[in-house]
C-alpha cells in the first residue's frame, strides 16, 4: 500500500525538463525554506515524501540533501533520513563571535572606497528596512538588512566575502525564527543601531563604526540565544566583543 504524501507548507513542485538540472533549484528551495523558518528545527525531511510533494525523483532530493548536510543545514538519523539541524547555541555563538571579527574587520577595509554611491545606497536599504518592518514583510526585511550589511563589508575580497556570506546564512535561521515568534518588536533594535553604524562610516569615525557594529551583534546574538536556549551561558561573543573593545580607546569601547 503506498504510502501517504507528507505536504511540507512553502515547497513548491519543480517544472524542469531534465531531472539533472533540478538539484540545483532543488537545494535553494529546501535551503530557503530552512533560513526563514519555514522549515522547522527537527523537521524530518523523508527522501520519497519531497521527492512525491516535488515531482522529482530520490536522487537529486538526495543530492540536494548532501548539500544541505554540508552546509550544517540538516543532519543524518540513523535511519538515514535527514532532518532540520536543531538549535545550537554554542554554534551560534561561535558564528556570532567570527561575525563580530570579522565583518568589523572588513567594514575597516571598505570605510577608505565608501563613496557617494555606497551612502546612497545604504541609505535606500535602511528605508527599504524602516518600510518593510512597517508593513511586517519579514522576508522584505531581511533581504534589504542582508543588502546593507554587504554594502558595508563589500571592499573587505572575495575570501573574506565568502566566509561572511556563510556566517550570514547560518545565523539568518535563528534571526528568521525569532522574528515569526514575536512578530510585533523584532525589529525595534535595529531601527536604532543600523542607522547609528551609517552615520559613524559617514562621517569617517572608523572607531565608532567598529563599536556600533560591534555591540550590533553582539545585542543580536545575546537574544536569540537568549530566546532559544535560555540556559546557554555564551563564551564566544564575549570574548570577540573584549577583543575588539581592546583595540578602541577606552572612550569608545
Amino acid at each position: 500500500m503506498p504510502q501517504p504524501t507528507v505536504v511540507i507548507e512553502g515547497l513548491v513542485p519543480l517544472d524542469l525538463p531534465d531531472a539533472r538540472q533540478s538539484v540545483g533549484p532543488l537545494h535553494a528551495q529546501l535551503r530557503e525554506c530552512i533560513l526563514d523558518g519555514r522549515l522547522a528545527p527537527g523537521t524530518v525531511l523523508s527522501q520519497v515524501a519531497l521527492g512525491r510533494q516535488l515531482g522529482v525523483s530520490r536522487t537529486p532530493v538526495r543530492e540536494a540533501l548532501r548539500m544541505l548536510q554540508e552546509e550544517g543545514l540538516v543532519e543524518a538519523e540513523p535511519n538515514q533520513r535527514m532532518r532540520v539541524a536543531c538549535i545550537d547555541p554554542a554554534e551560534l555563538d561561535a558564528d556570532y563571535a567570527m561575525r563580530i571579527m570579522l565583518e568589523t574587520l572588513a567594514m575597516t577595509m571598505t570605510l577608505d572606497g565608501f563613496d557617494a554611491q555606497a551612502r546612497r545606497a545604504a541609505k535606500a536599504q535602511l528605508t527599504a528596512m524602516r518600510r518593510a518592518a512597517r508593513a511586517r514583510d519579514i522576508e522584505g526585511w531581511s533581504a534589504a538588512h542582508g543588502e546593507y550589511h554587504r554594502l558595508l563589508t563589500a571592499r573587505a575580497g572575495a575570501a573574506l566575502q565568502r566566509q561572511l556570506r556563510a556566517l550570514s546564512d547560518r545565523s539568518v535561521r535563528y534571526i528568521r525564527i525569532t522574528q515569526r515568534f514575536d512578530p510585533t518588536r523584532w525589529d525595534e533594535p535595529g531601527n536604532v543601531e543600523h542607522p547609528a553604524i551609517l552615520e559613524a562610516v559617514l562621517l569617517g569615525d572608523r572607531d565608532a563604526a567598529v563599536s556600533c557594529l560591534a555591540h550590533h551583534l553582539e545585542r543580536t546574538a545575546l537574544r536569540v540565544m537568549r530566546e532559544h536556549a535560555p540556559d546557554y551561558s555564551p563564551i564566544a561573543v564575549p570574548k570577540a566583543m573584549d577583543l575588539v573593545n581592546a583595540g578602541l580607546p577606552t572612550w569608545k569601547a
